[in-house]
């Protein structure tokens, strides 16, 4: 009886987790700010490999710094274009400037040590402004996610609230 009890509980709980993941799913992909956030989530990645290319200081690393440069710009330009929220679209542009501003530390960390522990501060630096702005992205999506399943609520509610009204108005007779 007890392993009866058992492996319903577990099927239980591996049927709701399978739907509510389901459900987060289609949810996502209906998430206006998708891209903007994929995008964000690939910068972290890219600050990585270049924290990586200014500590391991190898030959060529000058081209491959100015090719992660580029593309680090190119995410950071079309994250600011898409982004409505204003919080977020206001720490997007700080992140932006202080990028303007730092990154010519990171050529000069890549042809000389002396340079090195200023760029990776300034890799640091960043990295915390992309992980609040990563946070207020999840934080966006919470709250798309919680106003999308009142969202349905209400409307379930309304339409059987619209079908009793329908069925009392079909009940009476003139």
């Amino acid at each position: 009886m007890k392993k009866i009890k058992l492996f319903v509980i577990i099927t239980l709980l591996l049927t709701s987790s399978i739907t509510a993941f389901a459900n987060d799913y289609a949810l996502m992909n209906t998430y206006p700010l998708l891209d903007e956030m994929k995008s964000a989530k690939k910068q972290q990645t890219v600050l990585k490999k270049i924290y990586t290319t200014i500590v391991e200081h190898k030959y060529n690393s000058q081209e491959q710094l100015t090719n992660l440069k580029s593309q680090f710009t190119t995410i950071l330009d079309s994250i600011t274009k898409g982004t409505k929220v204003t919080i977020i679209k206001n720490k997007i542009e700080e992140l932006k400037v202080q990028w303007e501003e730092d990154n010519h530390l990171l050529d000069s960390a890549i042809n000389s040590e002396m340079y090195q522990k200023e760029a990776l501060h300034t890799l640091s630096k960043l990295s915390d402004k992309l992980n609040l702005i990563n946070k207020l992205y999840a934080q966006s999506y919470a709250r798309y996610k919680q106003n999308s399943i009142m969202k349905s609520l209400v409307s379930s509610y309304m339409k059987r609230q619209k079908i009793s009204e329908q069925r009392y108005a079909l009940n009476t007779v003139k």
